[in-house]
């Protein structure tokens, strides 16, 4: 296979909720960054690794945003401008294992080179919803860091309302990443996470190493961790619980009300 600019990640996701009481954890997690332009070279030499169809490692176009069957740069023309000439569009994510995977958010970078340009992020809940977050207005706050800050739109975690807003912190190196999220309500920081790694080329030997041999970071397991930490902040520190709103922002691509399903890979 040739020399891709897409890398597999191995590194960790971090939470930790600071108010009304503190609550962290941390789990090892893989995950990819996929040159857009790259998925169909990846898929065509690589037996692990399907687009649009089915391998032990997968990545369908109709998992993400608008759940179309549709290329996923194609669907982002409804949120980021179409790329200019030079650039190229990064999906982080974690694609299906053995057909299976909850991705809680996934990032589309458009990059100009090592310069980040602007950022989709893209968020799924445990109730089937989604919903995105443009990041046009980037503010280069440090060497190889971008920031931006949006306003809560969007109901993910029981435990938390609907106030408040996100600061993104993007740091991107050439072989690492940093990705932050970081709740703010009332000038305080409630809830800090993470995702970041260690980036290591696409071959077939690091897709067995990275990928297929450690199952238990892929985002296969990312729904039952999810519902375990939900378990310990309800029972065991007895955190009051938010009803989800039935969610109406236009950003919000998909419902649980909505009976229509997206395609299947």
């Amino acid at each position: 296979m040739e020399q891709l600019n897409s890398r597999i990640f191995r590194g960790e996701v971090y939470h930790e909720r600071l108010t009304p009481r503190r609550h962290a954890f941390t789990y090892p997690a893989t995950f990819f960054a996929f040159d857009l332009a790259e998925l169909p070279t990846l898929a065509k030499h690589s037996l692990l690794f399907g687009h649009n169809s089915f391998r032990p490692l997968s990545l369908c176009d109709s998992d993400y945003l608008h759940g179309q069957d549709q290329a996923i740069e194609k669907q982002l023309d409804s949120f980021l401008s179409p790329p200019r000439q030079g650039e190229s569009t990064y999906l982080i994510t974690s694609p299906r294992y053995l057909g299976l995977a909850f991705n809680p958010v996934n990032f589309h970078f458009r990059m100009d080179g090592p310069q980040l340009r602007s950022a989709v992020a893209e968020v799924n809940n445990t109730f089937r919803d989604r919903h995105v977050y443009s990041l046009t207005e980037l503010e280069h706050s440090a060497p190889n860091q971008w920031q931006a800050r949006h306003a809560k739109q969007f109901h993910v975690s029981p435990f938390n309302n609907m106030e408040g807003h996100y600061q993104f912190t993007f740091e991107i190196h050439p072989k690492a990443l940093d990705l932050r999220v970081d709740l703010h309500r009332d000038g305080d920081c409630v809830m800090k996470t993470a995702l970041r790694g260690q980036g290591h080329p696409i071959t077939p030997g690091n897709l067995w190493k990275y990928a297929l041999l450690h199952p238990a970071d892929t985002a296969l397991n990312s729904f039952p961790r999810i519902l375990w930490q939900a378990a310990k902040l309800a029972y065991r520190k007895k955190l009051p619980v938010h009803q989800r709103p039935v969610p109406e922002h236009p950003n919000t691509l998909h419902r649980r009300e909505d009976k229509e399903k997206p395609p299947t890979c």
